[in-house]
């Protein structure tokens, strides 16, 4: 099913079949996925960070393929715990939009990004995996919890595929524009060379005609950007109510008023206010 917004398309779920047939991993995902007669997943774990990515593919699975179970999860960051509320909220109105859907209540479970014990093992990740070398320690510590916990969770259900949401970059000339406005408006920061590169993007995210299926990871949006998210919501009638839900932004505690505002100095406000075309004074 081609699904086209924001000027791009996605193949969404019928070209799983075509990407298993050329995958590395064919044999483990024939023998260990529990598929349909259509060569669909019979179930799904939906990764929910809170954000607009996750909630969206989340959104058109259960609009498209209401057959498919959804099992959603979120992580609650104890350090900075409202995406977590963002996601079950989220899970809340898609059950509500789709009744007939087999859609759980999300599982929630728990990571914290500043455990010191967790830095070794994200040390080595980003010294010897390219797809993370950009990455901070507290980053790459996030990443690795949250792989954890999710591996762990699909592990109540027979065959699940994961569903992840995750985009590619935005254009090189927008993430640069980015740089620039950070090293403008907050000359405090003192942004050395590594920063720029760390805050316009990382290198898992860059598109390189990706497969979307790493065995049993199913990553629908990684060769469009997010105007193609943004294009679901808008063309979806979600502007008023999922997207106030959507939580995107890393900002501190004080940068954010306690997690109830955008920090306008993350990365991830600008790629949000880019691909949604929002307004704001402080944005380049």
């Amino acid at each position: 099913m081609n699904l086209t917004y924001g000027n791009q398309t996605v193949n969404f779920y019928h070209k799983i079949k075509e990407l298993v047939e050329t995958s590395p991993y064919k044999e483990r995902c024939l023998k260990d996925i529990d598929w349909d007669e259509d060569f669909l997943p019979k179930r799904i774990v939906v990764s929910l960070s809170g954000g607009c990515d996750s909630s969206s593919a989340m959104y058109l699975t259960a609009k498209h393929f209401p057959q498919i179970e959804i099992h959603p999860i979120t992580f609650r960051d104890v350090n900075a715990p409202k995406d977590a509320d963002a996601a079950i909220e989220i899970v809340k109105f898609i059950k509500k939009k789709f009744p007939n859907c087999r859609i759980d209540d999300p599982e929630v479970g728990e990571y914290n990004d500043q455990d010191t014990s967790t830095y070794p093992r994200a040390m080595s990740m980003i010294q010897n995996d390219p797809r993370y070398k950009t990455m901070t320690i507290t980053q790459m510590s996030k990443v690795n919890q949250l792989d954890d916990g999710n591996e762990k969770f699909m592990e109540n259900f027979k065959g699940p595929i994961r569903l992840d949401g995750m985009t590619a970059n935005p254009p090189k000339e927008v993430r640069m524009k980015f740089s620039d406005y950070m090293i403008k408006r907050f000359p405090e920061h003192k942004y050395l060379e590594k920063d720029i590169k760390r805050v316009t993007g990382e290198p898992r995210r860059d598109v390189h005609n990706k497969p979307e299926l790493r065995f049993d990871v199913y990553q629908p949006f990684l060769n469009v950007n997010k105007r193609f998210v943004a294009g679901i919501f808008q063309s979806e009638g979600l502007m008023d109510e999922m997207f106030p839900l959507t939580r995107s932004c890393v900002g501190s505690a004080k940068q954010t008023k306690d997690f109830t505002a955008w920090c306008w100095q993350c990365f991830w406000c600008y790629e949000k206010a880019w691909a949604f075309n929002l307004p704001h004074t402080h944005m380049a």
